[in-house]
């Protein structure tokens, strides 16, 4: 009997750990890679119902994101993989020139798939489609937080006119529970502003071979298919076995949180944590080096902990980016939009790669390109999905080497998602 086996690409890494995480509670094992896996054999696939392959391609040029992408689905592909999902955000980041209508086009077109469905909804952290429209906690998308993006700004809410202006293909709205009619190569973005929607739309596409959307779908898709369960008890005893094994993982582990994000969400976050814990914010303006601003940035956590020398005890401290919009502004006219984010995404991976010397095993990142930026500076290649903080943000664990010896624990969070206690929330779940 054939075993159906799904392979997942991701467009940026904090989008590929909310869909691991959503996996999990289908009931799959889920191993998680960064990037391409270069050795497949040292990640052990094997057991795995889910392989999920984080890109950081969803800000890129759309060229290289198709073929990034493509590169991928190969691996996958290679890997035994029969059923496909292409994760971005579920706030549809993209611009009129890419990257998720080229990217699914190409995958599409490699697959030899017709109708596609495109199901960006996550009810569960307020993202709905209704009539094609995409709103953020019942606000139009470009009404939302989401018009201020520093790379991706989204100022229209209609997903059908977007995804026109990216797509070789036709583009048409599906109404919930509505099968698709056209013959020809279509796109369908798909209304659902319930799970109840999402269940319906996981219905309709359970026999296809690939599937587009957000975190959430990718679960009902599993349990429509029969899968759900499969690998359900096996995930159990995976995670009673590293719990048996890494008694180490309690919230007294030193911790830093990194948020380069300059979203409403995480801007609300970084006040709440800064109410009673200390809060360092960086001026990425190119004022000072990469080197020069890593170094300072040591030095305050290194003052805040010298008074105690059990890192258990240590207290937990936070290094954001400036967050206002006037702040972002600035920066991206003193360096340029793409230069700003690249300066400051360089600056959060260098810190993030002396943190583990200086006894730090949890690390909490907020913002998508941050994520990235961080896990490729620690040299991480495959993760284990643990314990959720909130909703599409769980734990992980590595499970490939590092720049350090020690198991390292990080929680991956989309600049948009969690409450104003996220960071307290994260800290308080065992890893």
């Amino acid at each position: 009997m054939n075993v159906e086996r799904i392979g997942c690409i991701a467009d940026d890494y904090t989008g590929a750990t909310d869909l691991s995480s959503m996996l999990v509670r289908a009931g799959l094992r889920v191993v998680q890679c960064f990037g391409i896996p270069e050795d497949y054999d040292a990640i052990q696939f094997a057991d795995a119902d889910a392989i999920v392959v984080s890109l950081k391609s969803r800000s890129i040029a759309a060229k290289d994101a198709v073929e990034e992408s493509l590169a991928a689905l190969r691996f996958l592909q290679s890997a035994g993989v029969n059923r496909f999902f292409f994760k971005y955000c579920s706030t549809f980041d993209s611009t009129a020139a890419g990257n998720i209508g080229p990217v699914a086009d190409a995958i599409a077109d490699a697959l030899d798939v017709d109708t596609l469905f495109f199901c960006p909804s996550f009810p569960e952290n307020g993202r709905t489609v209704y009539c094609g429209h995409l709103f953020v906690n019942g606000m139009p998308l470009h009404e939302s937080g989401m018009r201020n993006h520093p790379l991706n700004p989204m100022t229209d809410s209609n997903l059908v006119r977007i995804l026109k202006t990216q797509s070789q293909r036709d583009v048409a709205w599906l109404a919930s529970g509505q099968a698709p009619s056209t013959p020809s190569p279509t796109h369908y973005i798909v209304d659902a502003i319930n799970d109840n929607d999402l269940r319906k739309a996981a219905e309709l596409a359970k026999s296809h071979v690939f599937l587009t959307g957000g975190s959430a779908i990718a679960r009902y898709w599993v349990e429509a298919m029969g899968l759900g369960n499969a690998g359900l008890q096996a995930s159990r005893d995976d995670t009673k076995a590293v719990d048996a094994d890494q008694t180490s993982t309690s919230p007294g582990r030193l911790s830093v949180i990194l948020a380069g994000s300059c979203s409403d969400a995480t801007r609300a976050q970084v006040a709440e944590f800064e109410r009673s814990h200390p809060v360092l914010h960086l001026n990425v303006d190119g004022s000072q080096t990469v080197e020069q601003m890593t170094s300072e940035a040591i030095q305050w956590c290194a003052q805040h902990w010298s008074n105690n020398a059990d890192t258990h005890t240590r207290q937990p401290v936070l290094i954001c980016s400036s967050a206002s919009p006037a702040s972002v502004a600035a920066a991206r006219q003193q360096l340029g939009e793409r230069e700003a984010a690249e300066f400051t995404e360089a600056v959060f991976a260098a810190i993030a790669h002396e943190l583990p010397q200086h006894g730090v095993t949890r690390i909490v990142v907020a913002g998508g390109e941050t994520s990235g930026a961080v896990i490729n500076a620690l040299n991480i290649t495959a993760v284990r999905i643990g314990n959720e903080i909130a909703p599409g943000v769980p734990w992980v664990t590595t499970a490939s080497s590092h720049t350090s010896s020690t198991p390292l624990s990080l929680a991956l969070k989309s600049g948009n998602f969690g409450g104003p206690r996220f960071f307290f929330d994260a800290l308080e779940t065992q890893s």
